[in-house]
């Protein structure tokens, strides 16, 4: 008996549909959508600037088809959905979509609708940082639209091999304090093209060691090697050219690295 395990396995007609399936939003200057500026900035800057580089592996295929196939099956179910928010300042445009709005006999409560491999460590830590801005967010957004003006309420609804639901909290305030310096600190990163100030990411499945202990990015390895090493050699920048080899280490500074 032979079994095979993996995405490679997966018939190329599958994967070419795969491919085919996904649509990107079209990028425009000074216009930034709400998952570039809640998750890395470092990353959505290097996606902009070096979109050849970003390669999606068929398992990241599979995972944005899941989402996206759901997304329109199961939130068209709803009166209020795929509600999409502007909101203009400066110059800079930011822009999100909530996936529905829901009253389950307590009042309307907006809701983001995510369809993760796993549900194993939501059910103990919850929907993460990075759900919870975005849901947060887009409630933001609908307010300062002055939309959505009695919906205080929002939850993460995560949908795998089980269902978890989180209560998040509403964030008053949110788009001064925390998404415009944000975004503006991208723009300008973009702008004066290079990453410099931009702050590295501040979960772990966005930045850390792959299981053989390596640097990893779920966009690029390249740049997050680009990442460490600039880190750990405390240069504000690294010139992203062609893949960087480790440096040597001068004798006698091994401990202020």
């Amino acid at each position: 008996m032979t079994i095979r395990v993996g995405f490679e396995n997966l018939p190329m007609p599958l994967v070419r549909h795969l491919q085919d399936s996904i649509t990107t939003w079209p990028v425009q200057p000074h216009f930034y959508h709400v998952t570039e500026i809640i998750y890395c900035l470092r990353r959505a800057w290097y996606k902009r600037t070096h979109p050849e580089r970003v390669e999606l592996s068929v398992r990241s295929l599979w995972n944005i088809y899941r989402g996206n196939t759901f997304d329109r099956k199961w939130t068209s179910l709803f009166p209020v959905h795929q509600k999409n928010y502007k909101v203009k300042r400066d110059g800079i445009t930011i822009t999100g979509t909530c996936d529905f709005v829901y009253d389950d006999g307590d009042g309307d409560i907006i809701y983001d609708l995510k369809m993760p491999s796993s549900t194993f460590f939501k059910k103990r830590g919850g929907a993460g940082q990075g759900y919870r801005r975005q849901v947060q967010t887009y409630l933001s957004l609908a307010h300062a639209n002055g939309e959505l003006l009695d919906v205080h309420r929002a939850r993460v609804l995560m949908v795998a091999e089980d269902v978890v639901v989180e209560e998040v909290e509403e964030w008053p305030g949110m788009l001064d304090s925390w998404v415009w310096p944000r975004a503006l600190a991208l723009d300008a990163a973009l702008r004066v093209g290079s990453p410099v100030g931009l702050p590295t990411a501040e979960e772990g499945w966005e930045c850390g060691v792959d299981p053989e202990g390596a640097p990893y990015c779920p966009v690029d390895p390249y740049f997050r090697k680009t990442c460490e090493m600039a880190k750990r050699q405390r240069k504000l920048e690294v010139p992203l050219k062609e893949p960087l080899e480790e440096e040597p280490v001068p004798r006698g500074n091994v401990n202020e690295l």
